[in-house]
């Protein structure tokens, strides 16, 4: 489950001196300038190594560093076997290292094109939506990202080799990243190389990235209108708007609150917010009597995953 995780280093944890990995590195590169004074720059594999007098910061993709495809991502076990082979490479003991951030992901084998799926998924609470591409979709804060991209397609654009028995199949990523603070995310005093490979981590942070996805709000399918709830003239009218909506997608509702606030629609602020939370109140209102299908074959992939992670 584990993809990109960064490292950093402090020069205690290597005799004083960050410098003296600097002969492990390939396209080893001296700096010196007065903001950061003397500093060496060089990669490790896939890794990213930035050396000055403070420590060693390294960012990369470890399951990059193990596995020959990028379309795999790192068990607990597999997890244990890159920073062994990393550390043998640096002459450094990765399991003390501070981990500065940690993408946990999988690949879903979906029965269609992952774009299909994201109509359904709406705003998520404290995060911004936002559907950059056809093929990706991100849900956005200053800690964590949410993201949702077609992993065969991003493969082909990067000219990456596909796996045998993958070429054929609709590869949904769902990967969520925690990218600042992860103390506090976590509740934890410090997060090491070790702690990534303890099984109680490592199976918390399996639900935390299952409990990301349950989070967003799932839109239900428009073919039937529930129509038990309807009661006045207000609620029909409201029934009926909220099946628009749902048609529409939660991008419809983003982009017109957009709109409205580049043309300065409302004097006061919080009016666009509360406009806001009124429309996604109704789209992901209980008008459409039935799940979509897409939604609850994603839900059990995603269940499953949680329910096998070792």
């Amino acid at each position: 489950m584990y993809d990109t995780v960064n490292f950093w280093i402090d020069r205690a944890m290597v005799g004083g001196d960050p410098f003296s990995i600097a002969p492990y590195l390939n396209e080893h590169t001296e700096h010196n300038n007065a903001e950061r004074g003397y500093s060496i720059t060089g990669k490790a594999g896939n890794y990213s190594v930035f050396i000055t007098e403070a420590g060693i910061s390294l960012k990369g993709s470890l399951s990059k560093y193990l596995l020959p495809y990028n379309i795999h991502t790192l068990t607990r076990a597999a997890t244990n076997e890159a920073m062994k082979k990393l550390s043998d490479h640096l002459h450094l003991q990765l399991n003390r290292a501070k981990i500065t951030r940690v993408d946990v992901s999988t690949n879903l084998v979906m029965k269609r094109n992952p774009s299909e799926y994201y109509h359904y998924l709406g705003n998520k609470p404290h995060f911004q939506r936002l559907q950059a591409t056809k093929n990706t979709l991100y849900y956005n804060t200053g800690k964590r990202q949410i993201v949702f991209y077609d992993k065969i397609k991003e493969a082909k654009t990067n000219r990456q080799e596909i796996p045998v028995g993958f070429e054929n199949t609709n590869l949904l990523r769902v990967e969520v990243r925690f990218i600042k603070r992860l103390l506090n995310q976590f509740n934890l005093a410090e997060i090491t190389g070790t702690t990534l490979t303890n099984e109680k981590f490592y199976t918390e942070i399996v639900k935390q990235w299952a409990a990301e996805y349950h989070s967003i709000n799932k839109l239900k399918s428009v073919t039937i209108m529930d129509t038990n709830n309807i009661k006045t003239p207000k609620d029909g009218a409201e029934a009926l708007f909220s099946i628009i909506l749902q048609e529409k997608g939660q991008d419809f509702i983003n982009n017109y609150i957009a709109d409205l606030r580049a043309k300065k629609a409302f004097i006061y602020p919080k009016d666009y917010t509360i406009l806001k939370n009124k429309l996604n109140g109704l789209i992901s209102a209980s008008t459409a009597a039935e799940q979509s299908e897409l939604i609850k074959e994603l839900d059990k992939a995603v269940n499953e995953i949680v329910l096998n992670c070792r």
